[in-house]
């Protein structure tokens, strides 16, 4: 491995290149949780998307602007994000929660409702005022040792009895969940979507552009440049995706690390695609990137399409 290499993969996965619906939702939720901070009422919040819009980047950044901090030799910690595993059981669903906090784990064989009990208490002891839940939406999935209307029960009492603010994040299936309870849906703002970018929307359009060509240039830089036109490039990026920036990080990464082999110089369209047929794309199986040289409009339509489809999500009315 080379260091030219080992560097652009380095820069290449520090890339965190924000979504343009990134930055709207940062702020409305970072809202929220001043609101909370400073003694007003809790909310429940809800927000879905497909994989690899950027949620988790969206509760990472959150979390990160209300560090861990000490008070008399107490930890604060205002903020927790909790990422929750497929097949979570109702025992492990506190777990999950003094995990992400850091706390001491309980005896082995503690009763569920100890565990809740021993959750509250550390929460309360960390000054913890707000819940972040990543990927909630496996608590709806097929196999799942919690059913959804018990998952709504579970969520609603954390945030009365505990009196936090409970962000619940997922796929679009999360909604069955509050279909499901409606208590916790009476108690929930209205449902935020993230989606991906539409190719039929100009400003979108500039905005995935700019993220596809923040790596070229990154390449570029380091002697690796990619070999095709600007146009080119950003079409094939979005037949892949299907608007899904990050599974452009995905093939970006792959793409650089792919440099450790070769010597500095041009990557042509076909080493783009072989990287590109080596990750798991977006885009609509008929129209695969890197393939041709001409892209149709009705393809970029159908790569969007069918990240909505696979995804249940209707499309969106263009607002322009």
């Amino acid at each position: 491995m080379t260091h030219a290499a080992q560097q652009l993969r380095r820069r290449v996965e520090a890339s965190e290149l924000q979504h343009l619906e990134f930055a709207s939702l940062h702020a409305a939720f970072k809202k929220r949780i001043d609101d909370t901070l400073a003694g007003f009422s809790p909310r429940i919040v809800w927000l879905v998307g497909p994989s690899r819009v950027g949620k988790t980047m969206l509760g990472k950044s959150l979390t990160r602007l209300y560090p861990e901090t000490r008070e008399n030799g107490r930890r604060i910690v205002p903020v927790v994000r909790v990422p929750l595993l497929p097949n979570i059981s109702p025992k492990l669903l506190p777990l999950s929660v003094l995990d992400a906090l850091g706390a001491p784990q309980p005896q082995r064989g503690l009763a569920s409702g100890a565990m809740v009990n021993r959750m509250a208490d550390q929460l309360r002891l960390a000054g913890t005022r707000v819940l972040i839940f990543e990927e909630a939406s496996h608590l709806v999935e097929a196999g799942s040792k919690v059913t959804p209307r018990a998952a709504g029960d579970w969520f609603k009492s954390v945030h009365d009895e505990m009196n936090l603010t409970v962000f619940l994040f997922g796929v679009p299936k999360l909604q069955r969940i509050f279909e499901a309870n409606e208590q916790l849906r009476l108690r929930a703002l209205a449902c935020k979507e993230f989606r991906p970018y539409r190719w039929q929307v100009e400003d979108e359009r500039r905005a995935f552009a700019t993220c596809v060509l923040t790596y070229a240039k990154l390449f570029e830089e380091a002697g690796w440049p990619i070999d095709m036109t600007r146009e080119q490039l950003i079409g094939h990026c979005y037949l892949l995706s299907g608007g899904l920036i990050g599974i452009v990080a995905v093939f970006m990464q792959e793409l650089a690390a792919k440099t450790e082999d070769i010597p500095p110089g041009p990557l042509s369209l076909a080493d783009c695609q072989e990287v590109a047929i080596s990750i798991e794309a977006a885009g609509h199986p008929n129209h695969p990137a890197f393939v041709n040289d001409r892209i149709t409009s009705i393809e970029f339509d159908q790569a969007h399409g069918y990240v909505l489809e696979s995804n249940a999500m209707g499309a969106r009315r263009l607002l322009n």
